[in-house]
């Protein structure tokens, strides 16, 4: 938030686009983090990259309970139009972001939220804004 806040612009709009392969694993609560920048107007877009974990011990940081994509909606995403996309694996990281950032832009476009949501698989298509076509 330090440098969001340092930035010389004005904007309408201000997001943060969290991507990860696990969950929190140092530093301070994700949680707080996230209610400091909702608390600020900033939206937190997610995308999470599903991988198979290392070892047994390191399974419950890449697939938390309830699953990774749950873990990002449940506490990294936050604000106005915020969701979560997800990468199936590191090999479709480039495919997912593509799909992100055309969401992003989407939403810019209508200047109509969303809703806060999890759109799914990087083969999901991003949500349906009346009068723009995404492919």
């Amino acid at each position: 938030m330090t440098q969001l806040d340092r930035a010389p612009y004005d904007t309408q709009r201000r997001v943060i686009d969290v991507s990860g392969d696990g969950d929190n694993n140092g530093g301070s609560p994700v949680t707080a983090a996230r209610d400091n920048a909702v608390a600020k107007g900033v939206t937190i877009n997610g995308l999470a990259i599903l991988t198979k974990p290392l070892s047994p011990s390191y399974s419950n940081h890449t697939n938390p309970p309830g699953g990774l994509a749950n873990y990002y909606h449940d506490n990294v995403i936050g604000g106005p139009s915020a969701f979560v996309m997800v990468a199936e694996d590191s090999n479709s990281f480039g495919s997912a972001l593509i799909k992100k950032l055309t969401a992003e832009l989407a939403q810019l476009r209508s200047r109509k939220p969303i809703g806060r949501s999890k759109i799914g698989p990087c083969d999901a298509k991003p949500p349906h804004i009346p009068g723009l076509s995404v492919n």
